[in-house]
């Protein structure tokens, strides 16, 4: 049992005035995934700015309707509701730009350096850590209504996570003791609001940039599913965040897919 539940109050006590003025911030004890829950909310006023926390999820998942393992108590199971001010194609490369906003977040209070994995995965020490996934929910009063979930392993139990079938590690092994997950919870936001806030003037370009100095996949071979799949030297994202993959017949740009490691040897 967490020594450190989630608590509204103790979020919100950490948070800065600008971002808790601007949040509504909930906490379940369970809930389905929190993603779907702040899509429940997509008809109403407090959609944008509307944060979701979970002890637990039943059907928490991330890309391609893959199951996240969601053990209560442990984890950081996070969405946040966003209407954009901006059309949907000034909106690409978001899921990167908020990745480099956690991986600042982490730097900053722990001291953990993440490398980040196209399009939307937290590594460290070669191990996943966390992951996000985008939803759009399409235009609504001239404003583009997308959904941001964040999964992070914070302090998980070793026999939950027996069942996950790929390397992984938490922030816990990382730091060295159990984590705060409200202290966490209001520095993540403390950093992605006031990012996410000034992105209605410049989209998220700005933190492109910062992704490309955690790219875990540069340099490395790679094969991207696909008919037929693109297999190269991932060779780091273009202005669109879009995956950049030297072939042999040339460089060929990447928009969406599964990127899997082919070999890597010689990779930084």
């Amino acid at each position: 049992m967490t020594t450190f539940p989630l608590e509204a109050k103790k979020i919100i006590a950490t948070l800065t005035p600008e971002v808790a003025g601007r949040v509504h911030l909930s906490v379940y004890d369970s809930v389905g995934s929190t993603n779907d829950m702040i899509k429940a909310c997509g008809a109403q006023e407090d959609f944008h700015a509307r944060v979701v926390l979970s002890e637990a999820q039943t059907e928490g998942r991330g890309r391609r309707g893959r199951v996240w393992h969601s053990p209560p108590g442990s984890n950081l199971y996070c969405s946040v509701g966003w209407a954009f001010e901006l059309p949907l194609e000034a909106l690409s490369g978001l899921s990167l730009a908020l990745g480099a906003m956690v991986a600042e977040a982490l730097a900053s209070t722990y001291s953990v350096d993440l490398e980040l994995k196209w399009p939307n995965d937290l590594y460290l020490d070669g191990r996943k850590l966390g992951g996000i996934l985008i939803e759009t929910m399409g235009e609504r009063n001239g404003v583009q209504q997308v959904v941001m979930g964040l999964g992070l392993n914070v302090n998980m139990p070793a026999d939950e996570g027996a069942s996950i079938d790929r390397p992984w590690t938490d922030l816990r092994s990382a730091v060295g003791q159990e984590i705060d997950r409200n202290t966490l919870t209001a520095n993540v936001l403390n950093v992605i609001v006031p990012a996410l806030q000034q992105s209605h003037q410049t989209g998220v370009v700005s933190w492109l940039d910062h992704w490309r100095q955690r790219d875990y996949l540069r340099g490395r071979s790679v094969t991207v599913d696909g008919l037929p799949p693109i297999s190269g030297i991932a060779s780091g994202i273009d202005a669109t965040g879009a995956l950049l993959v030297d072939t042999a017949d040339g460089i060929r740009t990447v928009a969406g897919g599964e990127v899997g490691l082919l070999s890597i040897e010689g990779a930084p």
